[in-house]
Parts: C-alpha cells; sequence; structure tokens
C-alpha cells in the first residue's frame, strides 16, 4: 500500500514539474484575459494577479468581493464592487496623472492603500474637535 502511494505522489510530482516547465517555456500559454476595461488590454495575466492582490491587502477583502465563480470565470460583471472598483481605478489614475504629476510607467503616488488603509471604506481623518489638527 506504501509503495503504490508513493508510486502516485511520485506520479503528481513529475506532472507538476513537467506543467512548470512547460507553462515557463511558453508551451503552455494561458488565453489571454478577458474583459479588461480599465486596465490595459494586453497586460500579462502575472501582472494582473498581483495588482489584485494588491486590491485584496489595500482594502481588506478576498477576490469573491468583486467576482463571481471559479477563476476561469473572473470576467463575469455579476457584482457591483467589480463596477465600483473600475471607477475607483479612473479616480486613482486621474489623481496621480492630474495632482501628483506620475508619468506613464512610472509608480504611483497615490494607491488603492492611500485611502483604504486595509478596510473596505476608505478611513476619513479624525476631525479637528478629536485632536486631529
Amino acid at each position: 500500500m506504501r509503495s503504490l502511494l508513493a508510486a502516485g505522489l511520485m506520479c503528481v510530482c513529475v506532472m507538476a514539474v513537467a506543467a512548470t516547465k512547460t507553462s515557463a517555456q511558453g508551451g503552455g500559454q494561458a488565453a489571454p484575459l478577458q474583459n479588461l476595461q480599465v486596465l490595459p488590454k494586453d497586460m500579462a495575466r502575472p501582472d494582473v494577479i498581483a495588482l489584485m492582490r494588491t486590491f485584496t491587502l489595500a482594502l481588506g477583502v478576498q477576490c469573491t468581493h468583486c467576482h463571481v465563480g471559479t477563476p476561469q470565470e473572473r470576467f463575469k460583471d455579476d457584482l457591483p464592487a467589480k463596477a465600483m472598483a473600475r471607477k475607483m481605478l479612473k479616480m486613482m489614475t486621474a489623481i496621480n496623472a492630474d495632482y501628483m504629476g506620475v508619468k506613464a510607467g512610472e509608480p504611483n503616488k497615490a494607491t488603492c492603500y492611500s485611502c483604504h488603509r486595509g478596510a473596505l471604506k476608505p478611513l476619513t481623518a479624525p476631525t479637528a474637535a478629536a485632536g486631529g489638527f
């Protein structure tokens, strides 16, 4: 029984390594991303995923806050939060370009975290009465 489990585990490991090498060599190209409306249409999948991970950290949410279904169904527009996220991305881009002087290709100065700081709703500054100023 142990040898059967060991053989099965070895097969899984070999297949995982082969799949990783195929993907890294470009042989297992993923399908192009669908429904990118604000992000560049030619943005690479790993870059989109990395960006989405910054959203989850900045807002303290999971992928399912904006997305429904499996990872292959992330393109669907079933949740209102996804539309709001697109509006917020446009706003952040405008703030960076118009007020912060950020040029294309430069890192943003204002990010989701600038206002949200890990909370779903943007955090507000303390009032003067609270001794915040």
